[in-house]
């Protein structure tokens, strides 16, 4: 990638300023507070975007930093950049309330969304975390040597084991245990929540089993009551009654046919005393008789009283019965869903959910990461070491010649004549290996996208030697640089040296 203009609107302490860049060296020029820093990032946020932080920490986030005073609605501006041979122009308006991107391809003519995926296609692998720790190199904080020498351990340690320095093996497995963890815990929680249910649905289960059993011996019960009633029935009762009721008929009727013989017997006997008695066996025979009579209709009025009582008995237990039996269908229905229920539960409880899944396989993959980690270390952290050594052989002019590392991650430079820890080692020199070490991360990880070389005052601690050595390595490396400078001493070297360059000036008008 090649940055070949940029058009700041506003950004910063950068006003209404453009500055077009060459293939090589580019020096930027600024007294201290001139606005050095604020050109390289406004060459990321373009490229990245500034995202707004929340709480306390948007006290010091960038979009605070940068957002201008005067007219903030023209909060950013314009690059233009090429990259795979397509040329490209990115306008960006960072101001919260109007919000504005665009990116044309000047090649083609087309406009390109850069919310789509279209620019993280044309940076390629170079995330903004492979940016700040490749592309963009400033210079090491004021710390004492040991502070210094634990910087560049860890830095190495970084990418050791990943192409990011933020990601590492290590943090990688920690956070997908910590993934793991939550799912463990939904799934437990699932599981709870399954048992406890499962518990629920048996104590009702056994709560209505033993209703069943009540209903089942309540059922057995009526059936046998209707069982012993049925011998009589109605039928019999109403046989009886009628029975009765014929039977006392017949005798009111004999009773008074025989009365009527003897009153005619009577009439026809010529002594008083016979036709006397006579008279009064009628009368006998008629009053037996009737009470016979009578007595036979009082027996079929409590015939037919017994048989009403009968057949409401007979209702109420065929209602029982019936109201019975369709409870005990519904208790039977209603245990067969809970037991369908209970048996989906048990299903549940064993089959496999989403969270099992997902921490099979995290397992798997903590096991693979774990298995690869060796391969992985060997092969990019060798890669690295490997060309960090040259690129230190290059610029120290082959003073030290490779950079070592123990398992313990202690580090150590190899000269022609033995091999010196850090802890011995100049502050110019470690300067010189965090240089070659940021150079090398930078070849490795931006993969077949190399973007420019970002310098920004990182040459405090190198005496004319060491600068002039580091110079003329860049300019052997064909790449872009942009080195940002408050002295001179860059541009007189190369003019030394009749190495090629462009000059740009940060100055009062920038500000």
């Amino acid at each position: 990638m090649l940055i070949r203009k940029i058009a700041i609107r506003n950004f910063g302490k950068i006003h209404n300023r453009t500055f077009e860049f060459t293939d090589g060296i580019n020096i930027l020029f600024g007294e201290n507070e001139s606005g050095k820093t604020t050109l390289h990032t406004f060459i990321k946020c373009m490229f990245y975007g500034i995202p707004r932080m929340r709480g306390r920490a948007a006290k010091n986030d960038t979009y605070r930093t940068y957002e201008p005073w005067e007219n903030p609605g023209e909060y950013g501006g314009t690059i233009w950049f090429e990259a795979d041979g397509m040329h490209y122009r990115l306008t960006r308006n960072f101001n919260r309330e109007r919000p504005y991107q665009e990116l044309l391809c000047e090649t083609t003519g087309a406009l390109v969304d850069p919310d789509n995926g279209a620019l993280e296609d044309i940076l390629g692998d170079v995330s903004e975390a492979v940016y700040d720790n490749t592309v963009s190199i400033g210079q090491m904080k004021s710390v004492t040597g040991q502070d210094l020498v634990r910087e560049l351990q860890n830095y190495m340690a970084g990418y050791e084991g990943s192409a990011d320095s933020t990601i590492d093996i290590h943090r990688a497995s920690q956070m997908l245990k910590m993934t793991r963890k939550g799912y463990q815990v939904q799934e437990n929680k699932r599981k709870k929540s399954i048992e406890a249910e499962q518990i629920r649905l048996q104590s009702r289960i056994s709560y209505l089993e033993e209703e069943e059993k009540k209903l089942e011996s309540r059922m057995n019960s009526l059936q046998d009551a209707l069982d012993e009633l049925e011998p009589d029935g109605r039928g019999g009762f109403e046989r009886k009654s009628q029975e009765t009721r014929r039977m006392a008929r017949i005798t009111g009727i004999g009773a008074a046919v025989v009365s009527c013989i003897l009153l005619v017997l009577a009439l026809l006997m010529l002594k008083s005393t016979y036709r006397a008695v006579t008279v009064i066996c009628a009368v006998i025979v008629l009053g037996i008789g009737f009470l016979r009579r009578y007595m036979l209709g009082k027996e079929a009025d409590r015939l037919e009283d017994r048989m009403e009582k009968w057949q409401e008995h007979y209702k109420k237990l065929s209602w029982e019965l019936k109201h019975t039996k369709r409870a005990l269908t519904e208790k039977k229905k209603a245990i067969e869903n809970l037991r369908a229920e209970y048996n989906e539960g048990e299903d549940a409880l064993y089959r496999i959910s989403p969270e099992a899944e997902e921490v099979r396989a995290i397992n798997i993959a903590l096991s693979t990461i774990e298995s690869l980690s060796g391969n992985i270390n060997s092969q990019i952290g060798n890669r690295l070491r490997e060309r960090t050594s040259r690129i230190l052989a290059g610029i120290t002019g082959g003073k030290y010649t490779e950079v070592l590392m123990s398992e313990d991650l202690k580090m150590a430079v190899n000269t022609e004549e033995r091999v010196v820890p850090l802890e011995r080692l100049s502050r110019g020199t470690l300067e010189q290996i965090y240089f070659s070490l940021r150079m090398a991360a930078g070849e490795l990880f931006c993969g077949g996208k190399p973007f420019p070389v970002i310098l920004d005052d990182v040459f405090g601690m190198y005496d004319e030697d060491r600068l002039m050595s580091l110079l003329i390595w860049l300019s052997g490396e064909k790449r872009q640089v942009m080195i940002s400078t408050c002295s001179g001493r860059e541009a007189e070297l190369l003019l030394e040296e009749k190495i090629p360059f462009n000059e740009l000036l940060l100055g009062e008008g920038s500000v």
